[in-house]
C-alpha cells in the first residue's frame, strides 16, 4: 500500500512540474459520488445512492494532447452479507454460539480505492470535453465491523442469539482486492467533471477473511462471491 501511495505522489509531482513548464495540462481537485449496481436517472434512486453508498475523494489529471493519466483516491463504505457456520473451540466464546450454528452476518467495511486511469479526449471544445478511460484499481479494506442477526439455526431449529456484549465485533480484515475500471467522463467549461465508471472485480474483496480472528470462529461460505462489480458515479471540480 505504501508503494501505491508513493506512485500516486510521484505522478502528481510530475504533473505539477509539467504544468509549470507549460508542456502539459495538470489538474487536481475533490470529487464526490456514489456506487450502484444499476444506473438510473431517477432523482429518488440517485438520492438513495448518495445516502447509502456515498463516495468522497481526490483526483489528479495529467494531459498530453488528447491523452491523459488520472490517478484517484476514493473513500467509501461497503456491506456484504455472509451465511456463516460457527466452528472450532472459540464458538462458545462469541455470543454463546454453539459449534454448528448457522447465522447471517453483515460485514460493513470502510474502503480506500486507488484507480489509475488512462484516457483519451474524444471531443474537446471550450464548453464540453467528452472522455473515455480505462485502468487498474487497488481496493484496501481499512476497517470492518460485523453485525449479526438476532437469531441462529441449529439442527433445523431456530434460537435467539445470546449476546455477551452490546458491541459488535471490530476487526482488521487485512484485505486488498484488484479490479479494472472502464467508463466515460465529461468536463463542463474545463472545470466541472462527471465520471461514470464500471468496476470489474478481478479478485475477491475478502480473500483473507478466514485468516482473521473471525476465521477461527466461523466458516464463511460465500467469500468467492465478493468481487466488486459495480458502477461508480462521481462529480468533481478542478482547482486549477
Amino acid at each position: 500500500m505504501r508503494k501505491t501511495f508513493l506512485i500516486l505522489a510521484a505522478l502528481l509531482m510530475i504533473g505539477s512540474a509539467a504544468f509549470a513548464g507549460g508542456d502539459f495540462d495538470f489538474a487536481i481537485g475533490p470529487k464526490v459520488g456514489y456506487q450502484t449496481t444499476k444506473l438510473s436517472y431517477y432523482k429518488a434512486d440517485i438520492k438513495a445512492g448518495f445516502s447509502n453508498h456515498f463516495t468522497v475523494g481526490l483526483f489528479g489529471r495529467v494531459t498530453i494532447g488528447r491523452i491523459y493519466l488520472q490517478p484517484e483516491l476514493l473513500y467509501f463504505k461497503t456491506s456484504n452479507v455472509f451465511d456463516v457456520t460457527a466452528t472450532g473451540t472459540n464458538s462458545d466464546n462469541l455470543f454463546n454460539l454453539p459449534a454448528g450454528a448457522n447465522i447471517n452476518m453483515t460485514l460493513n467495511s470502510m474502503n480506500l480505492q486507488m484507480p489509475i486511469l488512462l484516457g483519451m479526449n474524444i471531443l474537446d471544445t471550450k464548453l464540453i470535453t467528452l472522455r473515455a478511460q480505462v485502468g487498474p484499481t487497488a481496493n484496501f479494506v481499512i476497517k470492518s465491523q460485523t453485525i449479526f442477526d438476532e437469531t441462529y439455526s441449529l439442527d433445523g431449529h431456530q434460537y435467539d442469539l445470546e449476546r455477551n456484549s452490546d458491541d459488535d465485533q471490530d476487526f482488521d480484515t487485512k484485505s486488498i482486492s484488484w479490479g479494472l475500471q472502464a467508463g466515460l467522463g465529461v468536463d463542463v467549461l474545463k472545470r466541472i467533471t462527471l465520471d461514470i465508471n464500471y468496476n470489474f472485480g478481478m479478485s475477491n474483496i475478502f480473500n483473507s477473511l478466514n485468516d482473521t480472528a473471525l476465521g477461527n470462529t466461523f466458516d464463511f461460505t460465500n467469500i468467492d462471491r465478493t468481487k466488486e462489480n459495480i458502477f461508480m458515479v462521481t462529480v468533481g471540480i478542478k482547482f486549477f
